[in-house]
C-alpha cells in the first residue's frame, strides 16, 4: 500500500478553494497527468467522474466515484476503473483569510509498479505536491 499526504496553505477562503477543487472540467489546468475530466452530474456522494490521464507514456481512462462530500469542507474519491486503484481525500480547514488543504492519497500498485514500492511512493508524492502547488498558484493569482 502506498500512502501519500500533502498539506498546502492557500491565501483564499475555503469556499473559493472548494469551488476550484470541485470544478471537474478545470482539473487538467492544475493536474499534470490529467488530459480531460467530466462528471455525470453535480458533485455529490455517488456521482461518477470520468478522466483521461497520461500514464507511463500512454493515455488511460479512469472512472472515479465521489465517496464523501461535505460542501465547502471535504471531498473524497475512489477509483472504480482505471490503471491505478486509489482513494484520495481532500479536507479543508479555514483559518482567518487562509485555507489549509490536506490531501491524503492511498493506492495499491499493480504489476511491475508493485516491485518499485519506494520509487512509486516518491514519484506520487512529488507529483501530488507539484499539482497542488499549481492549484495554489491559480487561486492566489
Amino acid at each position: 500500500m502506498v500512502r501519500v499526504e500533502v498539506m498546502v496553505e492557500i491565501a483564499r477562503p475555503a469556499d473559493e478553494v472548494f469551488a476550484l477543487l470541485t470544478d471537474v472540467a478545470r482539473v487538467p489546468e492544475w493536474q499534470a497527468s490529467a488530459v480531460e475530466a467530466r462528471a455525470d452530474g453535480p458533485l455529490a456522494e455517488g456521482v461518477r467522474i470520468y478522466e483521461r490521464r497520461a500514464f507511463l507514456g500512454h493515455q488511460a481512462d479512469t472512472e472515479l466515484e465521489v465517496s464523501a462530500f461535505e460542501a465547502g469542507r471535504r471531498i473524497a474519491l475512489r477509483t472504480l476503473r482505471g490503471p491505478v486503484k486509489l482513494s484520495i481525500d481532500h479536507v479543508l480547514e479555514e483559518t482567518e483569510d487562509r485555507t489549509v488543504l490536506r490531501v491524503t492519497a492511498e493506492g495499491r500498485p499493480h504489476g511491475l509498479l508493485r516491485l518499485a514500492g519506494p520509487a512509486v511512493t516518491a514519484k506520487a508524492r512529488q507529483e501530488l505536491r507539484r499539482d497542488f502547488e499549481r492549484f495554489k498558484a491559480i487561486l492566489e493569482e
